[in-house]
């Protein structure tokens, strides 16, 4: 639904912004008006988009502040957790006498590449089958 239209505004403008305008109507299939509609309504969407975004930060900053030590220790701990359970299973590996840890290695990366070739298959398919 369109909005109605109640203001008017006249503007001058010089002889090469003019041409430019009738260019970009033509191009784009819209009167001088429409264009210019289009261009102003633009502007006012970004510059508005541009003013909120202070707001929305200190919006975030104001509810997060408060927890930031607690999401930092929390971040610590995944990453102290992630490390040990990285050390556990090359600790693990090395148990084992007849695994060759970079053997291991090898062959769980060419499953999991062969997986994703696999994916990648199964997805292009899918894309034939919808077009």
């Amino acid at each position: 639904m369109t909005a109605k239209l109640e203001g008017k505004i006249t503007a001058k403008v010089s002889r090469q912004v003019y041409a430019e305008l009738q260019t970009q109507a033509r191009v784009q299939g819209l009167t001088m008006s429409e264009l210019v509609r289009n261009i102003l309504d633009e502007h006012l969407r970004n510059e508005a988009a541009r003013l909120g975004v202070p707001v929305v930060e200190d919006a975030i900053r104001r509810v997060i502040e408060p927890h930031v030590d607690q999401l930092a220790g929390m971040l610590a701990h995944a990453g102290i957790a992630a490390g040990t359970a990285a050390w556990l299973n090359k600790a693990l590996v090395n148990l084992l006498k007849d695994v060759d840890p970079d053997e291991a290695w090898d062959q769980a990366v060419a499953r999991a590449k062969a997986g994703l070739r696999r994916s990648m298959r199964v997805g292009e398919q899918k894309e034939d089958i919808l077009d």
